[in-house]
């Protein structure tokens, strides 16, 4: 669950048209913060994520986090019309039990390592995550994809829609 909430969170990001590993591109065709202005988790619109040809993620700008508790998401993601995985997660457990290398790329996009959570502003700053061990997969994720979560505080509540198209060239 943790490893499709990762997904969910790095696809929820703006993606910009960039060479990526093993020849595949990435483009946000739309990225919205869908929970009105008082979302507690929102993506900055100057938050930009480009994947290199060192398989490596690069992202840029900001994600605001206000103070909470407790995340329960509610998710769904599909691949050209079809739901390939939805389900619900206790953020907040997946959290405390993920591994250190999860952890690590979480903080790297902003998410919090554990619960309650404070407001913060987490800013990347030229940070990397190397993905090369994940490039043979990248086939079975190429086409148009969407990412929906709602995800439910103690605090309010907090939703993203992301559409993204893969391709090889």
């Amino acid at each position: 669950m943790l490893r499709t909430f990762t997904l969910l969170l790095i696809c929820s990001v703006a993606f910009e048209a960039a060479l990526a590993c093993n020849g595949y591109k990435a483009k946000l065709v739309k990225m919205e913060n869908c929970a009105g202005d008082d979302a507690v988790m929102t993506v900055g619109s100057d938050f930009s994520l480009k994947l290199n040809k060192k398989c490596e993620l690069v992202p840029s700008g900001c994600i605001i986090n206000k103070p909470f508790g407790t995340a329960m998401a509610k998710f769904k993601v599909q691949k050209d019309g079809i739901v390939m995985k939805e389900g619900k997660v206790d953020l907040c457990l997946a959290m405390d039990q993920a591994p250190s290398e999860a952890k690590d790329i979480l903080k790297l996009f902003g998410a919090p390592a554990s619960c309650p959570v404070a407001e913060e502003k987490v800013c990347a700053n030229e940070h990397t995550v190397d993905l090369s061990k994940y490039k043979a997969m990248l086939g079975m994720a190429r086409g148009h994809l969407i990412i929906d979560s709602e995800i439910k505080h103690d605090t309010g509540k907090s939703c993203f829609h992301a559409e993204i198209e893969l391709t090889k060239n």
